[in-house]
């Protein structure tokens, strides 16, 4: 079985870690498959580098679609592997609708996640948001505890919008982002500049994000901005996806010419 303390030891993501094993156990003793609640897809990819030398298990991770930034991780039994479209088609998850008039108060997709929050879901139970134009957003939702919400009315700020709860292929999916490279030229190599560059998020809500817990350098959460990055680190923005930086280079001037992919 599992060695719990051993794995823990050099992870990065130790809760969403200790998850992942707490299920795996639970499918091997019960023969059945287990999902984790939702990550951010590449924080799963992450995880399960230390699960890949066990060969009484076996895992698919999967967000609802092909391109979704959060996923959630299913195991089951090595020897008991389910088809991959019977793992699709049992996804615990729905979709959800979230319909209002946005036309004169723009509302992001953080804004959506925080509703559903503040209504009484709990975070690893939300998937992907996106917004659908000025209209509201569409997204996935774990399929337990959600019926307070279908047909319900809510209001975001002071929009009133009406949520339900539907099938996932009734959804419009989002077209999936691409890699990127981002090449740009900083004063220096602080997280608040470099992260602001490559998330395209002005200086001062960079900031913001950063001191309320919302980053993440090489899986650990973060709270200032001054720390000094160095090539090969990885930065998660929630809701933003990840940069990892390929390269610094000091510039005649002392600037930093900085060269980073974006996914």
């Amino acid at each position: 079985m599992i060695d719990l303390k051993k794995i823990l030891l050099n992870s990065n993501y130790k809760k969403e870690t200790e998850e992942l094993i707490n299920i795996a156990s639970l499918a091997y003793k019960h023969w059945e498959t287990y999902w984790t609640g939702f990550n951010s897809t590449y924080v799963c990819e992450e995880i399960l580098k230390d699960f890949e030398n066990l060969n009484d298990f076996k895992f698919f991770i999967y967000g609802g679609f092909s391109s979704s930034q959060r996923s959630r991780i299913a195991c089951f039994r090595g020897d008991n592997i389910p088809e991959e479209n019977a793992l699709k088609s049992n996804f615990p998850a729905q979709g959800i609708k979230i319909i209002g008039n946005f036309l004169f108060d723009n509302a992001t997709q953080d804004d959506f996640r925080s509703l559903l929050i503040e209504n009484g879901v709990n975070q690893i139970k939300v998937g992907d948001i996106w917004t659908i134009g000025d209209r509201g957003a569409q997204g996935i939702i774990d399929n337990s505890d959600i019926k307070h919400l279908d047909e319900k009315i809510f209001y975001l700020r002071d929009v009133k919008v009406k949520v339900n709860v539907v099938g996932i292929d009734e959804l419009q999916i989002p077209s999936g982002r691409s890699k990127k490279l981002v090449n740009t030229v900083e004063a220096s190599t602080r997280l608040d500049a470099i992260a602001s560059a490559g998330f395209r998020v002005s200086r001062t809500k960079i900031i913001e994000r950063i001191e309320n817990g919302m980053l993440r350098l090489n899986g650990s959460k973060v709270n200032k901005p001054t720390i000094n990055l160095k090539i090969g680190d990885k930065l998660e923005l929630e809701n933003k996806g990840f940069i990892e930086i390929l390269n610094l280079e000091i510039t005649k001037r002392e600037r930093w010419k900085v060269k980073l992919l974006r996914k």
